[in-house]
C-alpha cells in the first residue's frame, strides 16, 4: 500500500510540474516530460544517496576540528520506488515524444 501511494504521489508531482511548465511556456505537454522525468530522478538520487561530496566535506571539517580520523563511507545509492517511477515515466515519455515528433526525427 505504501509503495502504491508513493507511485501515485510521484506521478502526481511529475504531472503537476509538467502541467505547470506547459502553462508557463505555452508549449505542449510532451515537450518537457522526458527531461522533467530525468531531472526529478536525478534529484531523488542526489538526496537519497549516502556519501557524496557534501558528506565528505562535512567529514573533513569534523576531522580537522577534532583531530580524529573517521572511517570513509563508500557512496551508496539504494533506488527507491519514486526513483523507478521517474525512470519509467521518462522512458514512456521518450517513446511518446519520438512518435509525436516522428516527422522531425526521420
Amino acid at each position: 500500500m505504501k509503495k502504491m501511494l508513493t507511485i501515485i504521489f510521484t506521478l502526481a508531482v511529475l504531472l503537476g510540474l509538467n502541467y505547470g511548465l506547459m502553462v508557463i511556456t505555452n508549449s505542449s505537454f510532451i515537450d518537457f516530460s522526458f527531461f522533467l522525468g530525468l531531472a526529478v530522478a536525478f534529484i531523488i538520487r542526489y538526496f537519497n544517496s549516502s556519501g557524496g561530496q557534501i558528506s565528505k566535506s562535512i567529514d573533513l571539517q569534523v576531522q580537522s576540528t577534532t583531530g580524529i580520523k573517521q572511517e570513509a563511507d563508500n557512496k551508496k545509492f539504494n533506488p527507491s520506488v519514486g526513483f523507478f517511477t521517474c525512470m519509467i515515466y521518462a522512458g514512456i515519455s521518450l517513446v511518446v515524444t519520438f512518435f509525436y515528433y516522428m516527422d522531425y526525427f526521420i
